[in-house]
């Protein structure tokens, strides 16, 4: 089987789990942080790929030094680990994403702005994605003074850049062009 296929298969699975056991969040989220620290330490990989050291062990160890590591990913990681298969972790994390956002019916919004949006317009922006995709949006936002002014918004792998900054590109560009 195709790495990537199975990669899928498994962040389905893990989903799947973290979903019948309301959890569904928790399960994403705790995973993207434990493999955040886990692609940095050697000692942790080799002593998850151990062979000689039982499941049970590896998820007493996961659980006492990764205290908000989710039960259902400690049982999952000691698994990978059991089926050799530990070596897709890194791809299982990147399928993650998609199957999360389509199983929880939402839509990543994240939102650049030159300064702290008020509520309210966080407010508008997530009824605004709501109407328009279905989906509730997963907001976060961020400041950037290099863009001048108004806002750039990135909904799902769609960027709509309503920017001063490439507003005057563009104007700048015309310009050229004539």
């Amino acid at each position: 089987m195709r790495s990537s296929l199975k990669s899928r298969q498994y962040a389905n699975l893990l989903l799947k789990l973290g979903d019948n056991q309301n959890a569904l969040e928790p399960v994403y989220r705790s995973m993207l942080d434990f493999f955040a620290s886990y692609r940095h330490e050697p000692e942790l990989k080799a002593f998850l790929a151990s062979t000689k050291i039982v499941p049970e062990d590896k998820i007493k160890v996961l659980g006492a030094v990764y205290a908000d590591l989710h039960p259902i990913c400690q049982v999952f990681i000691a698994q990978l680990g059991e089926e050799r298969d530990l070596k897709l972790l890194g791809e299982i994390v990147k399928s993650l994403e998609p199957a999360y956002y389509q199983r929880s019916n939402q839509v990543k919004v994240h939102v650049v702005s030159t300064g702290t949006l008020p509520d309210t317009v966080e407010e508008q922006i997530q009824n605004v994605i709501k109407s328009v995709t279905s989906r509730k949006a997963d907001f976060t936002a961020s400041v950037d003074k290099d863009i001048l002014g108004g806002l750039t918004l990135r909904v799902g792998n769609t960027i709509l850049d309503g920017s001063l900054s490439s507003k005057l590109v563009r104007i700048r560009n015309s310009l050229v062009q004539s």
